[in-house]
């Protein structure tokens, strides 16, 4: 990646806390990689990153080769190279290269006077709010100016990597933040010392790490502690567990959204009616009442917009503006998309982009009250990262799904559980599908009466679930 100030061999040890182990000729770079696949100029730094089944380190020999003329390894490097062998070329060594390469985002975002920077969390929705607000942005500040984080870079690798891509035309700066760590949050808050945070909801993602929903709701909360003050901290004010933490931290400006006037929210959703795929709604903000319409379909989706109208007006842009930016905005690809609508009436649904308890419970929601008359058929893959929950957590969808589906077709290891939760609220044994791989669901799929219905396709990320819908 490019970059638009140059870093020194003095800065690099300066932010990374790292030793210069050898010392090449290069001593300026404009360049910095993750992949040892890229192109390397004689300005280029790599970074050596660690994980369980890669080792960037191994290819420090190759990436020099390639041009490069620093890297940052680990201290286990030297133990196991001969340093002899990179003559000319310069090594950092340091504790761990991830935290290392936060530690040059974080100092390299200093180097940008950027108006606003915004960091947006939350167990479900993030993606879609943080699309949502840049579009607001987009529209009212124009598309350079404004940077985001693209797929799912919000971690502690792809925050640097989306804080690197800065440019002097940016002055706003709008990233979703995750985490499946404990930490992670408040790492990646030190990196980008918001002024604006937002927490969407908290619920039922991550149990497998983090336990309870309170300590998910600790590990978001942390991105409050690398603020300052006079900065904004937006919650949503229906949530349970946030409604809590509101105005709790002095010196910190706290905001909210809500539906239906709940807990005194600051921007309000209400009059809300779905209607395939669509929705109008009122919003009330200031005493002012707006009307909206959008291509969405979910309570949850609302949430999302309030949330990113909100942070909008703490930059600046005024709650009508920000309704006009969004009035043709499509959620992103995986999220309640409707990818067929056939002439037998059936509508295709794909929410595969991930799912837990929360996203589930949303997604039937959504199709119950979209498509009323529709037949509902569920092709439903497992919830992950859910720990000791799990089999609890699918034996509840499945009694959650007795209540209104007409067909359900299953890939997974939880199977078992979500089919007790159905038959232990009378659902038809006959209607359910256990596929064992997909051409036993395309064959067993193929032979059900699709006219008239909605097909929703839900699961973990690592499910891929939408692959079965692929033509082969």
């Amino acid at each position: 990646m490019k970059l638009e100030f140059n870093l020194t061999i003095d800065d690099l040890l300066y932010f990374t806390g790292g030793k210069s182990v050898l010392a090449g000729e290069s001593m300026v770079f404009n360049e910095i990689f993750t992949n040892s696949r890229d192109e390397f100029s004689a300005y280029s730094i790599f970074v050596a990153f660690k994980g369980k089944r890669y080792n960037g380190e191994n290819f420090v020999g190759d990436v020099f080769k390639k041009g490069a003329s620093c890297a940052l390894v680990s201290w286990d490097f030297l133990e196991k190279h001969n340093l002899s062998e990179y003559k000319g070329k310069t090594i950092i060594a340091v504790n761990d290269t991830i935290t290392a390469y936060g530690k040059i985002a974080g100092k390299y975002l200093g180097f940008f006077g950027l108006k606003k920077k915004i960091a947006i969390t939350g167990s479900t929705g993030k993606t879609t709010t943080k699309e949502i607000a840049y579009k607001i942005f987009r529209d009212n500040f124009g598309e350079g100016a404004v940077l985001k984080n693209e797929y799912n870079f919000n971690n502690l690798i792809g925050v640097p990597k989306t804080i690197l891509g800065l440019n002097k035309k940016h002055e706003f700066m709008i990233l979703e933040i995750g985490t499946n760590i404990k930490g992670e949050i408040h790492d990646l808050s030190d990196i980008i010392k918001p002024d604006i945070t937002a927490i969407v909801n908290i619920g039922k993602s991550h149990l497998q790490e983090f336990k309870t929903m309170e300590a998910v709701l600790e590990e978001k909360f942390s991105a409050i502690y690398s603020m300052k003050n006079g900065s904004f901290f937006i919650l949503n004010g229906d949530d349970p567990l946030l409604s809590k933490k509101y105005d709790s931290v002095n010196g910190i400006n706290f905001l909210s959204f809500g539906i239906n006037n709940l807990n005194n929210t600051d921007i309000k959703a209400k009059d809300i009616e779905f209607k395939e795929g669509a929705a109008k709604f009122n919003i009330i903000f200031k005493e002012k009442e707006y009307t909206i319409r959008l291509s969405i379909s979910g309570i949850h989706f609302i949430y999302d917009v309030l949330c990113a109208l909100l942070i909008g007006w703490t930059c600046g842009i005024d709650i009508e503006a920000g309704i006009n930016a969004i009035k043709d905005f499509k959620l992103p690809k995986g999220r309640m998309e409707i990818v067929a609508s056939n002439p037998d009436g059936s509508v295709i649904i794909n929410d595969s982009y991930n799912s837990n308890p929360d996203s589930l419970k949303a997604a039937f929601d959504s199709i119950r009250l979209s498509y009323p008359d529709k037949k509902k058929i569920l092709v439903l893959g497992d919830m992950l990262e859910l720990g000791e929950s799990s089999e609890i957590e699918h034996f509840n969808a499945g009694r959650a799904a007795a209540k209104f589906a007409d067909y359900i077709f299953y890939m997974g290891n939880y199977g078992k559980y979500l089919l007790d939760g159905l038959v232990k609220d009378g659902f038809d044994r006959s209607k359910v599908i256990m596929c064992r791989n997909g051409d036993f669901f395309r064959k067993k799929f193929s032979e059900v009466d699709k006219r008239n219905s909605v097909i929703l396709i839900k699961g973990s990320r690592d499910m891929q679930m939408e692959k079965y819908f692929e033509e082969k």
